[in-house]
């Protein structure tokens, strides 16, 4: 029975392997035709492995293209043999290996391909091939098709175009079984084991190889080991070379050595007789740690072609000979060394092309870390790679190497030392450790780096940077020793402090050590008081090394500087020293609170961190690894090793008279005289300014008190007041700064000891002065701008406690509290004037001000764990951007790098930028685990996107203009507290609050304007950037540095240019407030004449000139040369003004009754003119301009015709009729500003910007010219635009309304921001929701057809703009063939609305009042205006005549009223309105001449527009005609006489008449000329003269806009609705094609 059991357990063992061996493959059979994987990244170097075993002879195996272009790999079975086809561009190759494969049995395949050359495999036969052409990656990895083995989805038999080789649908399926499908699916990721993708066509699939596959059910292999399926179970590969074992479990032995200058490896073939190795590309990678700055790495070479890589003076040497060329590179970045005793990798790569017979081409390229690089070639008469010859670490005589630019061997250590030849691959330590009879070791190799790394110094770069270790255990007895090394005079080194004392009288244990004034302090508390030690008895700020050492035992100690001792007791009777926080080495950081340490460390209260040197660190003789902390901490700000550089305050990098001073590896400039700020004087030093009732207040907490305070402010005043003051809660201690007398008084109290100090003369004389006051303990020192200090003592014998100071609050310019008031009397009043740069023991209050967002009306702001900041005043905007060091990323795809961001716990980076690109990758430094931060463009607003581990937050600005305007913006990002983070972009400041305090731990380097192109499919969630930024970039300032982009990079890039190469086309976004761009040969400027905005651009605030009550005039005569005669005028100015009833500016003739009148009758804005013919008015009575607000006013004139724009409302044109008119302005010679003829009705407020005729008379008053005469109560106002609240929004260079409502562009020829030389491959903006915006650009003139009445209009009544005669051929046609797309005919009656159809545009647009102005013309029409969701009547047209003279049918006022209307028969007519900006000249013409877009309209009747009234000041006028243009949401509700009602239905009838009459005769005469053929076409080349005030509508031929009008009045006299404009698509694009076409292989 036993035997029977186990016979039977035996025989079910022995089934469950059969089994278990033949479910390790999935099955390929008729139920299941194919199985489908993830995309293999074969990229320029790839492998893929695959088993299988089948009885077919036939069948595909596998197949992958590139998405269905051109390259592909096919894998099949062709008779038994496997037979591999591919295409890599340069044609197909075919490679067939094996024979009767179809055998039952596995084989194991293998494509390998590098570069050119890809080898096939079967069963370890190899077969390989080159392809041809330049270019050799497999397609595009996101692009290219899955990986499919068996067959092909049925699904690509409807899309055989989507295959790079169709005819693989037609191979026969295989038949048979797959296992251990091996390859790489992700770029950068090293082969794995694939699974089964699951997709559409495998729904209904059917695998049965999950059960059983051993790897599939659970992966034995660790460490990134490949599972490989056998018939015997499963078997890892470890592919990774640092572990081994049956699982890839064990560590393999280091393939490392220690180096020490006598040892090296070596191998030579011609001594053994061997053939050299040979290659058409090479590559040796190698690790190396060194604190040594020059040795040799590695040598290769054969007869005279050589290869050297050094180290050498820090950096990385490569030289090279090859044939007859050599070439030498050097990796050395700045302010980056490799000799820090860190591990880094050094890669080399040459490959060899063939360009001739004779000569060849090698290129070589070495990268250092994976990110410092560099790249070169060489060309000569080699054709192969030669080593029969290697050196590794050294050699006998390292002189004599060829290419040898060091003469000594490496000391330090070495790993994975590897060099491949094409396939051959040597790890060379490997094979010495191993014994290999191919290297030779010299001298005792130790293979292990055995070098200690505590001993390794670490570098504090900033006065924040600090390490954190555990605490000093030394409760009874203690010792500790360090060496530093620095030139700063006052520096925290150690700080480590126990519990708060439980009993009253008792302080904190304490144990510190301080550089102060050059010396060193040492600390030490145990409970019951503290001592403080001077250690040394010479200065330590020598850059020296300096060691330290200090022993204690109980309350006894010593403590011994370079030799030198010094004995301590420490007072009171505690006798241990028990200390519960870490062990600050190197300062506490920003986020500690100086509140939190005694106040007898003066560095700590300071906020002054070491900046130096410190290594061999000892704690109770236990030494620490500072870099080991360093790279788990700060790694940016403490960096590895010491190295002293070169003198910093030679390039003179302090600006603007900022005084430069050697810190520690860093220039320390002293900004304290200037206006600016920031790490070298180049950012404008946040300003405030305080009226007398304003103040700013910062609120230090209950237990701040201090023994040492240092402040410092600047200031601007003409009279004396209170700067500062100091209060307490529980004392009336104070420090008071005041100006008084003239002087600055320095007020200081401290128990009953107080202390005045005067120091400076005449400082209330409204200039910048700097002051400087000290305390330390009983010693004071004043200093006011640059005289000599003025001190004083308190008392000689004020020590310990007295000489303590507690600070609550500290109040700038004024008292806060009306308590504090009582308790706090001053004699002197608050302060008035303008404060910056206030500093109070380290912390730049009005900076953090700033940063917080803090002013009127904000609650308490935390700006440290236990400081508060009120601020009710407000800052002053600079007058203008400083920009320094500005480059140009011309392209998207040009990045450089700088060292790793400094922002570990605390964030600085301010910097401007300036583009017309909507997108962009401005920085991004990547981390260690999930952290990173990035600052990217996006939809033309920043995106500042962090993550410090706890998930990603994105902060944006929330400004309403977009940033791609071509003008300079600031950006700074802050994070002024350890849960607050801020990003301020020009003048919006968006604040984020973490719920913890994270740090941020960077890695890698800092990316300006881009990364690899490589790295944007891998950056971080929240990153939306695919692109790098393409624009300029200037004054970046980043924590104690203002790096160069072009001499401090340590990525550099050769497509960075220096300084900021602008734009050189006009683009829709070129000029701000509807400033004209004029395009120049290779640049443009920007006519600013009619915005009341200056600048380069338009952005800027004109000079403005304030008018008091008292009556004030300024007046400008013409010089006598200048006295003209002008037939074109042109007025702008900008206002303030509650006036109801002034004039603005009176323009008057020397010799005639010529004038020009601007004036605010009843609050509305008018224009009188008279040229010799008579007043005209013209004014806008809807907009009333008394309200305080800035406003905008524009007129121009052309002849007796003129046109009057308000702001951005609707633009008035008048065109008087009948009679003799002239156009003439005599002999202009007076501009009066500020009232009429006699001081007449004169105006007070603001008036900015004024130009008349191009002449800017404000500035030439500011500028004291003697043509200008100002009288009365004028004077010069310095911020017009301040004084609105309400005031008009600031257009900005952008053509955008703001988020949400995006315009439609259309683009003029000129200058159209299309960057393309063909500008109808430009695709244009998508349509959005608002209005078309017409880019303001100078075109070439074209002269306007004439303006004539038509046929019986005696009225001079506005008519369409053509009628049945003129509009037969068609404007602008030439007798050229006139086709037009056929439409059905709408067409919609009724009694008060009558359609009419006019001549069809070729392109409707939607006119913007605040944008451009039309034409006066007779019979001129404006642009249709497209119906918006408010209001479907998209343009009014009024005709306003006058009503008390003889009345007749004509003389009616009519409103015509356009909507879009799609019919039938339309006639083509070519239409150019322009702009108020440049009025256009007249001359006769041929009718036939019209413009080529005329838009459709309706006539509506009185009832649903009153007539326009006329100035209320004046008569009426015979033949005249005052056009109003109404903006599309404007409504009209005056009411409507009977009479005018009676008129207007009898003028309706009669219109509908005549309308109906011409209708007929348009249709017939279409229907004649045109027959079936109703399509027409405009051409583009047409000779017009066009006047210059096209500008603002732009080149129309140009334009890519189609007609998308549909007809049709709803009932109740709606106007038909139009379709969105459309833009013209795009023709699709062509694929670049390479060599040959797609294959058809059966």
């Amino acid at each position: 029975m036993p035997s029977a059991v186990a016979t039977m357990r035996y025989a079910l063992l022995c089934l469950l392997s059969f089994s278990l061996s033949t479910t390790f493959a999935f099955v390929l059979d008729k139920q299941n035709p194919y199985s489908q994987f993830r995309k293999w990244n074969a990229g320029l170097n790839g492998t893929i492995e695959i088993e299988f075993k089948t009885d077919q002879p036939n069948g595909l195996l596998l197949y992958t293209d590139d998405g269905g272009t051109y390259d592909f790999f096919e894998l099949k079975l062709v008779n038994g043999g496997l037979r591999l086809r591919y295409n890599l561009g340069g044609g197909a190759q075919i490679l067939t290996v094996g024979n009767n494969l179809n055998d039952g049995h596995w084989h194991k395949v293998q494509v390998a391909r590098r570069d050119e050359h890809t080898t096939l495999t079967v069963d370890g036969i190899s077969q390989t091939k080159t392809s041809r052409g330049k270019e050799f990656a497999f397609g595009k990895f996101t692009t290219n098709s899955d990986v499919f083995v068996g067959g092909i989805p049925p699904s690509y038999d409807s899309k055989l175009a989507t295959l790079a080789l169709p005819s693989v649908i037609f191979e026969p399926k295989f038949r048979g079984a797959v296992r251990n499908l091996v390859y790489s699916d992700l770029p950068g990721q090293p082969p794995r084991r694939q699974e089964l993708r699951h997709s559409r066509d495998l729904k209904s699939s059917r695998i049965g190889n999950a059960s059983g596959d051993a790897c599939e059910r659970r992966d034995p292999c660790q460490h990134g080991g490949v599972c490989i399926s056998t018939d015997d179970g499963p078997v890892c590969e470890c592919r990774d070379g640092d572990y081994e074992g049956a699982f890839c479990e064990r560590d393999k032995a280091p393939s490392e050595a220690t180096f020490r200058g006598a040892e090296f490896l070596s191998y030579d073939l011609t001594q053994t007789g061997g053939e050299p190795i040979v290659s058409t590309q090479d590559t040796i990678s190698l690790y190396f740690k060194t604190r040594q700055p020059n040795g040799l790495l590695f040598y290769t070479g054969h007869e005279a072609d050589y290869l050297n890589l050094a180290v050498r003076d820090g950096g990385v040497s490569l030289t090279m000979g090859l044939g007859n060329g050599k070439q030498e590179m050097h990796i050395k970045p700045s302010k980056t060394r490799f000799d820090d005793h860190q591990w880094h990798k050094l890669t080399v790569h040459r490959r060899i092309q063939e360009v001739t017979s004779f000569t060849s081409f090698c290129r070589v390229s070495a990268i250092v870390d994976d990110v410092y690089s560099d790249h070169s070639h060489v060309a000569g008469s080699f054709t192969m790679l030669a080593s029969s010859r290697a050196h590794v670490g050294g050699s006998l005589n390292a002189r004599a190497l060829p290419g040898a630019r060091v003469h000594t061997n490496f000391i330090g250590c070495l790993k994975k030392v590897e060099f491949s030849a094409d396939t051959l691959r040597l790890n060379l330590i490997d094979l010495a450790r191993t014994g290999s009879k191919l290297i030779t070791v010299t001298g005792r190799l130790e293979y292990s780096c055995i070098a200690t790394d505590s001993a390794d110094p670490v570098t504090f770069t900033t006065r924040d940077a600090h390490l954190i270790l555990p605490k000093w255990e030394a409760v009874k007895t203690g010792t500790i020793s360090f060496k530093f090394r620095t030139n700063e005079p006052n520096g925290l080194i150690l700080f480590n402090m126990g519990a708060k004392p439980p009993r009253v009288g008792c302080t904190a244990d304490l144990f510190a050590v301080e550089i102060l004034n050059g010396y060193i302090y040492v600390h030490v508390d145990l409970g019951s008081g503290g001592v403080k030690v001077r250690a040394s008895r010479r200065r330590v700020d020598d850059s020296l090394w300096h060691d330290f050492l200090l022993r204690r035992s109980g309350r006894d100690g010593r403590v011994t500087v370079d030799g030198a001792n010094a004995e301590f007791k420490t007072p009171g009777e505690s006798n241990q020293l028990e200390l519960d926080g870490p062990l600050y080495v190197g300062g506490l950081g920003s986020e500690y609170s100086a509140s939190r340490t005694p106040p007898v460390l003066w560095t700590a209260a300071l906020r002054q961190g070491f900046v130096g040197c410190v290594r061999d660190l000892t704690l109770n003789g236990k030494s620490q690894d500072l870099t080991a902390f360093a790279r788990q901490q700060d790694s940016a700000s403490v960096r590895p090793a010491c190295h002293v550089l070169m003198k910093q305050c030679v390039s003179s990098p302090c600006q603007h008279g900022g005084i430069c001073s050697e810190g520690w590896n860093r220039p320390l400039c002293n900004c304290s005289a200037t206006n600016y700020g920031g790490p070298t004087c180049g950012r404008e030093s946040p300003t405030i300014f305080l009226n007398g009732s304003q103040h700013l207040t910062a609120s230090l907490g209950p237990e701040h008190v201090t023994q040492t305070e240092e402040l410092m402010l600047r200031f601007r005043t003409s009279r004396a007041g209170l700067l500062l003051r100091t209060a307490s809660e529980h004392s009336a201690d104070r420090i008071e700064l005041a100006v008084a007398a003239g002087r600055i008084r320095a007020s200081v109290r401290l128990g009953d000891r107080e202390k005045n100090l005067l120091a400076g003369t005449n400082v209330a004389d409204d200039n910048w002065h700097t002051v400087r006051f000290s305390r330390r303990a009983s010693n004071l020192r004043l200093q006011v701008d640059g005289a000599a200090s003025v001190r004083g003592t308190l008392s000689e014998t004020i020590l310990g406690k007295a000489s303590t100071l507690e600070i609550s609050t500290l109040h700038l310019g004024g008292l806060y509290h009306p308590e504090e008031e009582i308790q706090m009397t001053s004699t002197l009043p608050n302060f008035v004037g303008y404060i910056q740069k206030f500093v109070f023991n380290g912390i730049k209050y009005i900076d953090m001000a700033k940063a917080l967002g803090v002013g009127s009306g904000e609650e308490h702001n935390r700006i440290y764990d236990t400081s508060n900041i009120i601020f009710n005043g407000r800052f002053v905007k600079p007058d203008s951007l400083n920009v320094y060091k500005a480059v140009t990323f011309k392209s998207k795809h040009t990045y450089v790098g700088l060292p790793l961001l400094k922002a570990y716990a605390n964030t600085y980076l301010d910097f401007y930028f300036r583009t017309t690109e909507m997108d962009g990758l401005l920085f991004y430094n990547g981390g260690k685990k999930q952290d990173f931060i990035a600052i990217e463009l996006v939809s033309g607003h920043v995106h500042c996107v962090f993550n410090l581990g706890d998930g990603v937050v994105t902060m944006k600005d929330k400004l309403k203009n977009f940033l791609n305007d071509n003008r300079w913006h600031t950006v700074s990002v802050r994070r002024p507290t350890p849960k607050i983070h801020t990003l301020q972009v020009d003048d919006d400041i968006e604040m984020h609050t973490t719920s913890s305090n994270l740090m941020l731990e960077l890695d890698s380097v800092l990316y300006v304007g881009g990364v690899p192109k490589d790295m944007y499919t891998v950056l971080p969630v929240g990153v939306l950037s695919r692109q790098g930024f393409e624009g300029c970039m200037s004054s970046l300032d980043l924590p104690g540095e203002s790096p160069s982009l072009l001499e401090d990079a340590v990525v550099p890039s050769s497509s960075l240019g220096s300084g900021c190469e602008g734009p050189t086309k006009c683009t829709h976004n070129a000029c701000a407030n509807k400033g004209v761009c004029v395009q120049q040969w290779n640049t443009y400027v920007c006519d600013c004449d009619l915005t009341s905005f200056t600048g380069p651009t338009c952005y800027d605030e004109s000079i403005a000139y304030e008018f008091g009550p008292s009556r004030g005039t300024i007046t400008y005569t013409f010089p006598p040369s200048s006295v003209a005669d002008t037939e074109t005028d042109k007025v702008a100015l900008g206002f303030v003004t509650s006036k109801a009833d002034a004039v603005l500016l009176k323009i008057e003739s020397s010799n005639t009754q010529d004038y020009m009148q601007m004036e605010i009758i009843r609050g509305n804005l008018f224009m009188v003119y008279n040229v010799g013919a008579g007043d005209h008015p013209l004014g806008d009575e809807t907009t009333r301009v008394d309200d305080g607000a800035y406003h905008v006013a524009r007129f121009t004139r052309n002849g007796s015709r003129s046109s009057l724009q308000l702001d951005n409302y609707d633009v008035i044109i008048r065109h008087p009729q009948g009679g003799q008119q002239s156009t003439i302005f005599n002999s202009m010679s007076v501009v009066t500003v500020g009232g009429g003829g006699g001081s007449a009705r004169p105006y007070s407020g603001v008036l900015a910007g004024l130009v008349v005729d191009g002449v800017r008379v404000l500035e030439l008053a500011a500028a004291g010219d003697p043509a200008v005469s100002v009288r009365g109560d004028v004077r010069r106002a310095h911020a017009p635009l301040d004084r609105d609240i309400n005031r008009m929004q600031q257009t900005p260079p952008s053509g955008y309304g703001g988020p949400g409502v995006l315009d439609e562009l259309v683009y003029s020829g000129a200058g159209s921001g299309c960057r393309d030389d063909d500008e109808d491959a430009c695709v244009l903006p998508d349509a959005g929701s608002g209005d078309d915006l017409i880019t303001p650009v100078y075109v070439p003139s074209t002269r306007r057809p004439p303006s004539k009445t038509h046929k019986g209009d005696t009225s001079g009544k506005l008519m369409k703009p053509c009628d049945d005669e003129d509009c037969i051929e068609g404007s602008g046609s030439n007798g050229e063939e006139i086709t037009e797309p056929e439409r059905p005919a709408t067409t919609s009656m009724s009694s008060s609305t009558h359609s009419m159809t006019p001549p069809a545009p070729a392109t409707t647009e939607r006119l913007r009042p605040d944008v451009t102005s039309p034409d006066v013309t007779s019979h001129e029409v404006p642009r249709t205006t497209l119906p918006d969701h408010d209001n479907i009547h998209a343009a009014t047209f009024g005709v306003h005549t006058e009503t008390n003279r003889k009345t007749t049918p004509d003389d009616h006022t009519h409103t015509a009223h356009f909507t879009p209307t799609d019919r039938h028969e339309e006639e083509p007519t070519h239409t150019t309105a322009e702009d108020t900006n440049h009025m256009p000249e007249y001359e006769d013409r041929n009718e036939n001449e019209i413009e080529a877009r005329t838009p459709t309209y309706e006539i509506e009747g009185e009832q649903d527009r009153a007539p326009g009234r006329v100035h209320p000041d004046y008569n009426g006028y015979e033949h005249e005609i005052t056009t109003k243009w109404y903006h599309p949401k404007t409504t009209d509700n005056r009411v409507v006489p009977p009479e005018s009602e009676f008129f207007a239905t009898i003028v309706g009838i009669v219109a509908s008449i005549l309308i109906a009459i011409i209708l007929i005769v348009i249709i017939v005469l279409k229907y004649i000329v045109f027959k079936f053929d109703p399509s027409y076409k405009v051409t583009e080349d047409k000779n017009y003269q066009q006047g210059a005030s096209a500008a603002l509508l732009g080149n129309q031929s140009h334009s890519g806009y189609q007609t998308g009008v549909q007809g049709g009045v709803a009932a109740g006299g709606q106007g038909g609705a139009g379709r969105p404009l459309q833009p013209l698509a795009a023709p699709p694009p062509h694929p670049v094609k390479r060599d040959g076409i797609k294959e058809w292989y059966v």
